[in-house]
């Protein structure tokens, strides 16, 4: 019983999967389940809160014998593999509870665990709570347009992750550490299911999997699945209920708007933000008619930094102070040459977006000066 395979298209979909198991783990959560037969090479990853499954298309490899299931110690495999040169011929053979890579005068021998010990996480159509498709591409780029907004060892743990919402042709993803709140909707095809939160650990693990073709998201109870060709993700989801984001949205959105250049205005914070002292590296916002004044926070009286910036603004001239790390993190994040800037005051969150694409916006909230 044996495969043979470039190394390079098992490292392919190792790379992926590997994401998964517990690195120092012993147990089978420590191991990737293969499953080999004559149609696909399956491997499978565990780690108690998520299970991910990729299928290596059966053209990428040729079998001899009968096929195998067997768990093998991931990282150790995926060291292997990863080491041996590329493109080179490997053969894996599984005998005696040993799996044996063989390539070019390389010769590995690991032991294994039983495939019956491999844990499984799923649910049946019958359970399922919903489900709808989006394209990977898509969901992958909300994740990371928002993800960086989540919690991820906050005691509210209803903050770890990234809330899921949906309406008939609409899914919203929020996510907020408290200190700043991301939010952006992409359009779906499906019926609108229960909402989730998807835990901030798992987002990277998600986005690598997705792909880029067509992915069917399904819920059922504390559990989501995100399924597409060739590969299924399933993952344990977070208990709590988010909080009302709209309402916060909704207050932000009656101050008063300014619009600045993204660039600029990311660039004169970060510069202020080298002088600025404090747990936190604050900045002063003083904005009046046409111009943004950013000037340091905390730092001695001789080392000051003061960036001004033009901008389109039309109301009462006002200070604000915010966390500069955050704020600039906010601004790069948007995808446009200008943004929208709404001040509500110095003790109310600020709503920013690019111009004229409601559909991706933050509130950050201020600091104390």
């Amino acid at each position: 019983m044996k495969i043979s395979i470039k190394s390079t298209d098992l490292a392919h979909y190792l790379k992926t999967v590997s994401r998964v198991p517990q690195r120092k783990a012993t147990d089978v959560y420590g191991h990737l389940l293969l499953e080999v037969s004559n149609e696909a090479l399956r491997l499978s990853a565990h780690n108690g809160q998520q299970q991910m499954a990729l299928d290596v298309p059966a053209d990428l490899y040729n079998l001899s014998g009968d096929g195998f299931s067997v768990c093998v110690p991931s990282n150790k495999f995926d060291q292997v593999i990863s080491a041996l040169p590329k493109g080179a011929m490997v053969t894996i053979s599984y005998t005696e509870a040993k799996i044996v890579i063989a390539s070019g005068r390389s010769r590995f021998s690991l032991a294994t665990l039983p495939a019956e010990q491999f844990p499984v996480m799923e649910f049946s159509p019958e359970q399922s709570k919903g489900e709808l498709l989006i394209p990977g591409a898509s969901l992958s780029t909300a994740i990371h347009q928002v993800g960086f907004c989540a919690a991820r060892t906050d005691v509210r743990t209803y903050l770890n992750g990234i809330f899921f919402e949906f309406q008939p042709g609409t899914m919203t993803l929020a996510a907020s550490d408290g200190l700043r709140l991301g939010v952006v909707e992409v359009p779906v095809d499906g019926n609108p299911m229960q909402q989730f939160i998807l835990p901030s650990a798992c987002l990277e693990d998600v986005c690598q999997f997705l792909g880029t073709g067509e992915v069917q998201i399904a819920t059922s109870g504390n559990m989501v699945r995100f399924s597409r060709a060739g590969g299924v993700l399933h993952t344990k989801l977070v208990d709590g209920n988010f909080p009302d984001f709209r309402r916060l949205i909704a207050a932000a959105q009656k101050g008063d708007l300014a619009r600045v250049s993204r660039d600029e205005f990311a660039g004169a914070m970060a510069r202020v933000g080298l002088l600025s002292e404090g747990v936190v590296s604050s900045v002063r916002l003083a904005v009046s008619a046409d111009t943004i004044s950013v000037q340091s926070v905390g730092g001695s009286a001789t080392d000051i930094a003061d960036d001004v910036l033009p901008c389109d603004y039309h109301a009462e001239p006002l200070e604000v102070g915010f966390n500069g790390a955050l704020a600039c993190e906010i601004v790069r994040s948007l995808g446009a040459s200008e943004i929208e800037v709404i001040f509500t005051g110095a003790a109310s969150g600020t709503l920013l977006r690019a111009r004229d694409l409601p559909s991706h916006s933050f509130v950050l909230m201020p600091v104390r000066l």
